[in-house]
């Protein structure tokens, strides 16, 4: 059975990967089709089976996209930090396209923060 997570994620890909997305979320999705295409280059099998996945998504091609990827993840922890990294960003550029509120800090933060939407009025920090 494949990681439900990854079940998850690849059923939404497949989803939005086919139909027409708010830019950002096409350039998102069409990163972390494009890095899956590239990691599966030289792998038939996984290769038939993403393509299958687009050109006809249905529930069946779509849960064995997610299991290559399970078993992929399982077996490189680095491609499966990569894939989780590249998901997150899809998923923000998803929210956001709907309205949401994506709030998202990284890499080497020193010193005061602020997330928000909608800021009305002034923000300070300190003294």
């Amino acid at each position: 059975m494949s990681d439900p997570i990854m079940l998850a994620a690849v059923t939404t890909l497949v989803t939005w990967g086919t139909a027409q997305l708010a830019q950002g979320g096409r350039e998102t999705v069409g990163s972390l089709v494009t890095f899956l295409r590239e990691r599966f280059r030289r792998e038939p099998a996984a290769q038939a089976a993403i393509e299958g996945a687009f050109a006809e998504p249905s529930p069946a091609a779509t849960r064995l996209l997610a299991a290559v990827v399970a078993e992929e993840a399982q077996r490189d922890p680095g491609f499966a930090a990569e894939f989780h990294d590249r998901w997150a960003r899809v998923e923000a550029a998803l929210a956001a396209g709907t309205g949401g509120v994506v709030n998202s800090v990284s890499g080497d933060v020193s010193g005061p923060v602020v997330q928000a939407r909608d800021i009305h009025g002034g923000i300070s920090f300190g003294r």
